[in-house]
């Protein structure tokens, strides 16, 4: 995660590194992860983050266009703006992906407002506070020409009947999130092959998805954080 160097300028290469809001103990845990949802084929152009109460755009490394350039960038404006990224088990920035977009998360001391993309449009980042294991649950679904009891957490909805000739990728994204029982800690991707729908749900370590009697796979278990 990125934690803010006391004093202002000092080097982050020094054998002892002091933080600002360090809690007892030199506890390196952050309050909150900021997460903010741009569509991929965008410019970034800069990141907003609260400064003494006042919102400061960095634009040191951008414009970056693409999840890989864009952690790259983000990397690097905050840490001209006296950010380092230390070692604890979440990551400084990450990404997923969701149809279209790319969600960035950015974990640390650096309250992130938002994030400016396409020149012009400002994306409020959403701020995460709950600290939790997370996981991906995946399937390979074939999709199905009638309706499918999805189960998650122990409690089943309907969804419609969805098919690899008639369906897109969108289409199923569309109606998961739509269930009844969709979680609101989860976020998905879905990928449309030759041979399946590829859904990937990201969510708490602790949750379950069925699709009829096939249990989604879980695994890629690490640190995150809820709302």
């Amino acid at each position: 995660m990125f934690r803010k160097i006391t004093p202002a300028g000092a080097n982050a290469n020094n054998l002892i590194s002091r933080y600002d809001n360090e809690g007892c103990c030199g506890d390196p845990v952050a309050k909150c992860q900021y997460s903010v949802v741009i569509l991929t084929a965008n410019a970034v152009n800069g990141i907003t983050i609260l400064v003494d109460g006042v919102e400061t755009e960095l634009t040191t490394g951008f414009p970056a266009t693409g999840a890989a350039a864009v952690k790259v960038a983000i990397r690097a404006a905050l840490e001209a703006a006296g950010y380092e990224n230390d070692d604890d088990a979440v990551p400084g920035v990450s990404s997923e992906t969701s149809l279209a977009n790319t969600i960035y998360r950015i974990t640390g001391s650096a309250v992130v407002a938002s994030m400016r993309h396409n020149t012009v449009t400002n994306v409020d980042a959403t701020a995460l506070c709950t600290r939790m294991k997370k996981c991906t649950f995946s399937i390979d679904w074939a999709g199905s020409g009638t309706t499918t009891e999805v189960t998650i957490n122990g409690v089943a909805a309907t969804l419609a009947s969805l098919t690899l000739a008639g369906s897109t990728a969108a289409q199923v994204h569309a109606a998961l999130i739509a269930l009844g029982n969709w979680p609101t800690t989860a976020t998905l991707n879905v990928v449309e092959t030759a041979t399946a729908f590829e859904i990937r749900v990201t969510d708490v370590h602790t949750a379950s998805y069925s699709f009829g009697a096939t249990a989604l796979t879980k695994d890629d278990c690490a640190m995150g954080y809820i709302a």
